[in-house]
């Protein structure tokens, strides 16, 4: 049986005004209803409904960017909350809605800036992470918002949950070039950064990506800063065939991007570049050497340019990149796996064999007129560790 769903709308104050009734369909496909979700970064849900709905009558336009909210719930359950940006489309006949999770806030937001020591040294031009931990840096990001947004701002309303401060990647070495740099991750000179004018989701994803950790935003507002988010379950297995719970998949193979022999390019405070060069043998081997160059302005020190490098070669030196898997009614109940989670892909149809474990990195669920939901997967290459 499939779901109920029901869609509120609130006001500024995240206090209902009233439940949507009436809905005109996104495609002619008569889907009504689109909802989703992605791992450390903001998702989006998208509505149509009519014009003359009764509800603008009562209460007026109440589907207005960056004033109203948003809440989707699911057979009872709340499972998507945020609030509108844009009304793509206003029409005689309907107005589109497109409300986006609320990390999305945190675009709106510019990072705080290091004082300046001495008059027309430039240091307010950037801030600067040279000490104390990473997870205290990615808690004093999100504090220093809250406290210079504006009363009613949604930011205002989040709390920090966990932070957990990871460990230095293996291959860091200290200043001196050849002691290696282990242990909690403490920025000294041993490991800085720099950011200019950047928004503060911007930060969050950059802090996160050097050592690979994740981080959310609850539906209750809850920022958590972890490790790894998610579970790891390879026994959750999705299978396209006869008896699968995959109806339908996209795993393309990509080599617009691909370098399996990459350069890193940066420069430090004195402006002295830096560079480091990695590559993967494996792929070499298979495909040749593709070389690449990438470029880092907020990269201070060798080990941050290592690190980057290091993530974007495992993501750049296959031709393989994001799995789209369209599942059917045998697949696991939506619950059961989520975000950050790894399973299992197993596609063999003709040419195409692909038998990984893979994240879980986005979830997309669109509702039919009959309550019919199908549901995707957005997986990509597991990380280290």
């Amino acid at each position: 049986m499939a779901p109920d769903y029901r869609i509120e709308i609130l006001d500024r104050n995240r206090q209902k005004i009233t439940q949507v009734k009436n809905f005109a369909p996104l495609n002619t496909a008569n889907m009504w209803l689109e909802y989703k979700d992605a791992l450390s970064n903001w998702g989006t849900c998208k509505f149509r409904v009519p014009k003359d709905d009764p509800m603008f009558e009562q209460f007026g336009d109440i589907l207005q960017p960056f004033f109203n909210h948003v809440r989707v719930y699911r057979a009872g359950v709340l499972v998507w909350s945020g609030i509108i940006v844009r009304n793509p489309r206003r029409t005689k006949n309907y107005i589109e809605v497109e409300a986006r999770t609320y990390l999305y806030m945190l675009t709106t937001v510019l990072v705080k800036h290091d004082a300046s020591v001495v008059t027309g040294d430039g240091k307010d031009n950037y801030r600067t992470f040279d000490s104390g931990t990473l997870a205290t840096a990615v808690q004093n990001v999100i504090t220093e918002s809250k406290a210079f947004v504006d009363a009613g701002n949604i930011v205002k309303d989040i709390t920090i949950g966990a932070m957990e401060n990871p460990n230095f990647p293996a291959g860091y070495v200290q200043a001196d070039g050849v002691t290696a740099l282990t242990g909690t991750w403490t920025f000294s000179t041993n490991m800085t950064l720099q950011f200019d004018y950047r928004d503060v989701l911007f930060v969050l994803q950059m802090l996160a990506s050097y050592p690979a950790a994740d981080f959310e935003l609850t539906k209750d507002l809850v920022f958590n800063f972890k490790q790894f988010i998610g579970n790891k379950q390879p026994n959750l297995v999705f299978e396209y065939g006869n008896y699968g719970s995959v109806e339908d998949y996209d795993c393309p193979l990509d080599g617009d991007r691909m370098a399996n022999d990459l350069t890193g390019v940066a420069a430090d405070y004195g402006n002295k570049i830096l560079h480091v060069t990695k590559s993967d043998p494996v792929s070499i081997a298979k495909y040749g050497r593709i070389q690449g160059v990438a470029a880092y302005i907020d990269v201070k020190n060798q080990n941050a340019l290592t690190s980057r490098l290091t993530e974007e070669l495992r993501l750049t030196s296959t031709p393989d990149s994001e799995i789209h898997v369209t599942l059917n009614e045998r697949a696991y109940p939506l619950g059961v796996y989520g975000l950050g989670d790894t399973v299992t892909l197993r596609i063999r149809d003709g040419i195409i064999d692909v038998d990984q474990v893979r994240r879980i990195v986005g979830i997309n669920v669109k509702v039919h007129t009959t309550g019919k939901e199908s549901i995707r997967l957005i997986t990509n290459k597991p990380k280290e560790g």
